[in-house]
């Protein structure tokens, strides 16, 4: 099919650019260097090393991935008239849009699951660090931060269909996501209905963890955002002047 031939070239278009290696290669590294400096200090937090970097990840990396990628895959590809390229074959605009936000998806899934096998095996290493018996709830934190983090991602593609350079969309994502982040110390409300609030939403899910109910409405909420803003990006995306 026409559409899964373009979300692998997306990929391919993605895999290409050195930030996604970069960032790949961060999964493994800081793992290791962190592991390192455990055993070193012999702190005994083997345990805690996937938690540990999953917070680092989710908070930072992987916003700051999907920030680069979406401005890159839509902005950036509207400023060097690539885009045009890609709307030139038998396929509709909404089809593009999807296997560009597919390919996306596809990298943020790999890194947190390159993320999660090295923290684990890095974790047996350190003292303190013979986890058997929570396994379960580190691969279900790292699947439940897909979640949030992919939202945001919606949130990004979306913000870039604004943009005609990839700089001015990065900008914009990150002074929106640092202003998201502060506004519930003030605004301690904020945080109820802002996706950026649910990075660390994988907590929930650990152990005794939360209600089903506050999990669903949680999960409802995500889902709600990530409809809406593939919604409107599609619409200003098929609108877009090139």
């Amino acid at each position: 099919m026409m559409i899964i031939a373009n979300i692998l070239n997306e990929t391919e278009k993605l895999w290409k650019h050195n930030r996604t290696k970069g960032f790949l290669l961060l999964a493994i590294l800081l793992p290791v260097i962190s592991a390192f400096l455990l055993l070193h200090n012999n702190l005994g937090l083997g345990s805690n090393l996937p938690m540990l970097m999953l917070r680092l990840f989710t908070f930072s990396l992987l916003p700051l991935l999907l920030f680069m990628s979406a401005s890159e895959s839509f902005s950036g590809e509207v400023a060097s008239n690539t885009l045009k390229l890609g709307l030139v074959r038998p396929i509709t605009r909404a089809k593009v849009f999807a296997s560009k936000v597919a390919a996306i998806t596809i990298f943020l899934a790999i890194l947190l699951g390159v993320l999660m096998i090295t923290t684990i095996i890095l974790g047996w290493l350190v003292p303190g660090g013979n986890f058997a018996s929570g396994l379960l709830d580190i691969i279900t934190a790292y699947v439940a931060a897909f979640i949030p983090i992919m939202a945001i991602g919606f949130v990004s593609v979306l913000i870039a269909q604004f943009f005609n350079k990839s700089s001015g969309a990065l900008v914009t994502m990150i002074l929106i996501y640092a202003t998201a982040k502060l506004a519930p110390f003030i605004f301690p409300v904020i945080s109820v209905w802002s996706i950026f609030s649910y990075t660390n939403w994988y907590v929930l899910w650990i152990g005794n963890g939360a209600s089903f109910a506050k999990l669903a409405n949680s999960f409802i909420l995500m889902l709600s955002y990530c409809i809406m803003t593939y919604s409107a990006g599609v619409i200003l995306f098929e609108k877009k002047q090139l």
